[in-house]
């Protein structure tokens, strides 16, 4: 299956903390060239945040149509690198508004 920029999808997310990873969902944010290139896609962490949100999380702002069951923030600080044996599945994609807010705090952290 061919995954695009601003897919959500259900992928093992590694951990900062340990080696071990969970399912849950992800946001691609890497350009078509980097797939085609690299075969590597850039992922952001999707997260529920029960545990509190954090500075620069940005709120799922259409859950139905991101796939998601219940209210989720998009946690841009958490990126990684994954293949595309990693992504168990397209859940669905994010609104333009996400989109934008998603670009907008990359550019911060990565000026």
């Amino acid at each position: 299956m061919t995954y695009s920029r601003w897919d959500v999808v259900a992928v093992h997310f590694p951990f900062l903390e340990g080696t071990d990873a969970k399912r849950r969902p992800a946001l691609i944010v890497s350009s078509d060239r980097l797939h085609k290139e690299q075969a590597l896609f850039w992922i952001v962490m999707i997260t529920t945040a029960k545990t509190g949100k954090r500075p620069g999380d940005i709120e799922v702002t259409n859950i139905e149509r991101a796939g998601l069951p219940e209210n989720c923030v998009i946690r841009v600080a958490r990126i990684t690198a994954v293949s595309e044996g990693q992504i168990a599945r397209r859940l669905g994609d994010v609104t333009n508004k996400d989109r934008t807010a998603v670009i907008a705090l990359l550019k911060q952290y990565a000026p």
